[in-house]
């Protein structure tokens, strides 16, 4: 076998099989940052626990084939259990787990699967008689190619599951041609029959899963899996089991149009943010002087919404009054030239950053800019009809307050929905004058109707409502500290009524200090400890464990910022992982050609971290541009790869322990991968937490320089 091929085929496995998991994860739970916080952190966590515990084993050669075979079949049965945990957690189809559920899947799914990818690190090592830095070199261009092509040639194709079968195949034929051993052919004929099966039963499954309800189609997409449900009364159009809208449902399509457009009868452009298909287009047709332009970002949508929803419902994309523009929101609001006589946002509730950003005092800011100076700006969030939890409170307060930041008058019709309207000359709400209006447009509503309104619009009602939700934590939600979504967590959290209550609530109520202030004094104490100690060991893999943790939280902070400025553009996300990755396989081939490697280029290398952490701190504050983010995340997984290629290489020298480097490098990011995706991100911020990195390499800079200073 060429001796390039396994390291290869491991990064191809490793990194596509961790897109395809996480894709599958976030249909089968809450698919939020803390979900993939979680899956990530865990799959970190057994990789590198692999490889430590790797070094104990005795590998056997002669079987290295046979791994990849298991390894792929392994996987497949994974995704099999995964489709049907929801019998195994007992809970209905699209039903919402608590965070305990989520992190024992977690932790169970990824050590089938990436606990033996960490020991096929080191099993690679023994097959390259300890050449470490060819084995990485060779998995980060692995995985480089697996990213590219799963994210532009499969998933845009194929269902999840398809594509995992296509990869299975891919990897069995490549591994059994470059053997030449016709006893592999059963092994092989075996995995491609069994990958053959799994391909074609990924629809039956599907239906099993929603069973008793009846799926009728089913389609994943780059921004996740759509999936079409029928009875005799209504279509239902989920996303990654999470429901999109239901058609008829008069009573959300009624109130996420009307309260805005009786502000304003004669308004003539609408802009309609998300969730048209479920009825929003229609109510807003009632209005015979109104032009909608419709932005939806999956056009899978629109597509399925033509194909399945009944003649009256999508009759009216058709109309001449309508435009659809297949866009992110934000990103068509930022480059629109038109102004608007009314903005309508019909997304979901904040629950991730992602919808976040269309929450943020910056997106309001924008909203107001192509506004007229009557303009007037309206949002649905869930609430309750008669009590507000404290979780609750803050969630409203932080979506009032900031609202407030940018429009001077603001009302909430009560509800188990609340109607946020803001404008700079807003009516205040008034039954009488609404109910006028509705009469002499003749809008035959049932929901919003002078019959039900006189309840909703009572002004003591209305009154209680405002003081309540002022009574709450006065923060704002903004583009860099996205502290909304984390209090759609904790009030997400409040449904199970476990432990995950207390988690969510202590970190909610917890200061700065302890969560970023003690944990740098421990990490100051540790090197402290390991300075004295005068090991060498310590001074290579240090470095190693911080670079893990620094260029995973920096991933995610790019990711998430470069969402909020330009928008979520598929294709540019995915070269921005392609661009990191490159980066690696650029540092790590540097590192490999060097003739000399000594401690200095750690030090010089740690240095390079600082400085790169500095200059993309004050990018951030400066709105860099789209090419900024791709340099950034190239010359940050250069750094990565050049590190591994010398610490691992000095390392090696003072032990011949080819995992425990890599193990440490992995535990470093998981640490990262935890802390920041389920609540450094939102408490602290985008800022701060990349002040806080580079304080954290700071410290390790010095650790360094008293290595130098001892001759390391």
């Amino acid at each position: 076998m060429n001796k390039w091929i396994p390291p290869f085929l491991l990064g191809f496995l490793a990194l596509s099989f961790q897109i395809f998991l996480l894709r599958e994860f976030s249909v089968h739970f809450y698919g939020n940052e803390i979900t993939f916080g979680l899956l990530l952190a865990t799959w970190l966590l057994w990789g590198g626990v692999g490889s430590i515990f790797a070094s104990k084993l005795n590998f056997n050669l002669i079987r290295f084939p046979q791994a990849y075979y298991a390894i792929i079949l392994l996987f497949h049965l994974c995704l099999i259990c995964l489709r049907f945990s929801r019998f195994f957690l007992k809970i209905l189809p699209g039903e919402i787990t608590g965070t305990i559920p989520m992190l024992i899947s977690s932790l169970v799914f990824s050590f089938f699967i990436s606990f033996p990818l960490g020991i096929l690190f080191v099993f690679n090592a023994h097959f390259l008689k300890g050449n470490l830095t060819q084995v990485y070199l060779l998995e980060s261009i692995g995985a480089s190619t697996a990213g590219l092509a799963v994210y532009f040639l499969l998933i845009p194709i194929f269902s999840n599951w398809q594509a995992t079968s296509i990869v299975g195949v891919f990897i069995s034929l490549i591994i059994f041609f470059s053997i030449g051993k016709r006893k592999q052919a059963l092994l092989l004929i075996f995995t491609i029959v069994f990958l053959a099966t799994f391909f074609a039963f990924d629809f039956p499954t599907q239906k099993l899963y929603w069973k008793p309800f009846h799926l009728i189609q089913s389609k994943d997409t780059p921004y996740g899996k759509l999936q079409v449900l029928k009875t005799e009364e209504q279509v239902s159009l989920f996303n990654n089991s999470l429901l999109i809208y239901s058609y008829p449902d008069l009573a959300s399509s009624e109130e996420s149009v009307h309260f805005a457009l009786l502000q304003n009868p004669s308004a003539s452009n609408v802009l309609l943010v998300g969730g048209g298909a479920g009825g929003s287009l229609e109510q807003i047709l009632k209005y015979p002087q109104t032009e909608v332009d419709y932005v939806e970002l999956d056009p899978e949508i629109i597509r399925f919404s033509l194909q399945y929803l009944p003649k009256e419902g999508k009759k009216y994309f058709h109309n001449k009054r309508i435009h659809i523009f297949y866009q992110d929101g934000r990103a068509f609001l930022n480059k629109t030239k038109k102004i608007y006589d009314i903005i309508i946002l019909n997304l979901p509730d904040p629950a991730t950053a992602q919808i976040n950003r269309f929450y943020t005092k910056e997106f309001f800011l924008t909203v107001k800019e192509k506004m007229t100076r009557q303009g007037i700006f309206s949002f649905r969030i869930s609430s309750a009809e008669n009590y507000i939890s404290p979780e609750l409170q803050n969630f409203l307060a932080s979506l009032y307050y900031t609202l407030k930041e940018v429009f001077p008058v603001i009302e909430v019709v009560p509800g188990d929905t609340n109607i946020f309207l803001a404008s700079s000359n807003l009516v205040p709400l008034n039954f009488e004058e609404i109910s006028q209006k509705i009469e002499r447009l003749s809008l035959e509503n049932l929901y919003v109707s002078p019959e039900l309104l006189f309840s909703r619009l009572d002004p003591r009602r209305i009154e209680s409502l405002k003081e309540s939700i002022t009574s709450g934590e006065k923060v704002l939600n903004l583009d860099l500290t996205p502290i909304t979504y984390f209090y759609n967590s904790v009030l997400w959290s409040t449904q199970f009524k476990g432990l995950e209550t207390k988690i969510f609530s202590f970190f909610s109520k917890i200061g700065s200090f302890w969560l970023l202030g003690f944990p740098l004094i421990l990490f100051i104490a540790l090197l402290s400890i390991l300075g004295l100690k005068r090991k060498k060991s310590s001074f290579y893999l240090v470095p190693l464990t911080v670079m893990g943790f620094t260029t995973i939280v920096v991933e995610i902070i790019m990711i998430i910022s470069f969402q909020t400025f330009f928008g979520y553009l598929y294709n540019r996300i995915a070269l921005l992982f392609a661009s990191f990755m490159i980066g690696l396989c650029l540092g790590s081939f540097y590192g490999k050609k060097r003739r000399k490697i000594d401690f200095r280029q750690i030090l010089l290398i740690q240095f390079g971290f600082i400085l790169l952490l500095f200059l993309l701190n004050v990018a951030l504050e400066t709105h860099p541009s789209e090419f900024l983010f791709f340099i950034f995340l190239l010359a940050m997984g250069f750094l990565g790869g050049y590190l591994f290629v010398v610490s691992n290489h000095l390392f090696l020298q003072e032990r011949k322990n080819y995992g425990l480097g890599y193990g440490l490098d992995l535990l470093g990011s998981f640490l990262g991968a935890l802390a920041a995706s389920s609540f450094l991100i939102p408490i602290v911020g985008l800022s701060l937490l990349l002040r806080y990195i580079f304080l954290l390499n700071s410290f390790c800079f010095i650790f360094l320089l008293l290595g130098l200073k001892r001759k390391v």
